[in-house]
């Protein structure tokens, strides 16, 4: 039968949980409750700059794996591609190009945004990846991950995996969840 909280999990990339004594964990280790915390609030905040960032419907996913310890990904526009660089015209034109509000076409932006992935702790299951594919729009996206990070706070405050914390201190996470939410409502307007 299915584990009643992370207590006694372990969480797999491929977001698959396995049976494992709390003994076995390492100090060094965080516990399977705190990755999978992490990978709820990654996954939410990947998914909410994807939508902010306006890609071309359709393009492959801004999402990949990251590994803590790994190097990130340049971010000086000198060592990126050339393929990835088409859209620029020179400096002063550029700058122009900007005022007016018309600097890169929609493809151009993506091609750009598809140099810079968002990492996610843990990586994206399958499972996740063809919800968010089924979600309708950016805000049922953002949404369905507010809804997953809120729904496995609950769960496990319920199990017991978060300890002795008093009502106040959870509401007071949701409330912090839902200003996050109300930020990027508003973001979205812009």
């Amino acid at each position: 039968s299915a584990p009643q909280s992370f207590a006694d999990t372990e969480k797999f990339g491929s977001g698959h949980l396995s049976l494992r004594r709390s003994s076995e964990f390492t100090p060094d280790e965080p516990s399977p409750f705190l990755q999978e915390l992490v990978h709820k609030f990654s996954l939410l905040n990947a998914v909410a700059l994807a939508t902010l960032r306006n890609d071309v419907d359709g393009a492959p996913s801004p999402l990949t794996g990251f590994n803590p310890g790994s190097p990130w990904p340049a971010v000086d526009p000198v060592k990126i591609p050339n393929a990835e660089k088409e859209y620029s015209n020179g400096a002063c034109s550029e700058f122009f190009l900007y005022i007016l509000g018309i600097d890169r076409t929609t493809l151009a932006r993506t091609q750009y945004n598809a140099s810079r992935p968002l990492g996610v702790y843990g990586g994206v299951s399958d499972a996740e990846i063809k919800q968010l594919q089924a979600a309708r729009g950016p805000w049922a996206k953002v949404n369905l991950c507010s809804m997953w990070l809120n729904e496995f706070v609950v769960r496990e405050h319920l199990a017991g995996s978060l300890g002795k914390v008093g009502p106040p201190i959870i509401s007071r996470l949701f409330q912090f969840l839902s200003d996050g939410m109300s930020g990027y409502n508003q973001a979205r307007k812009i």
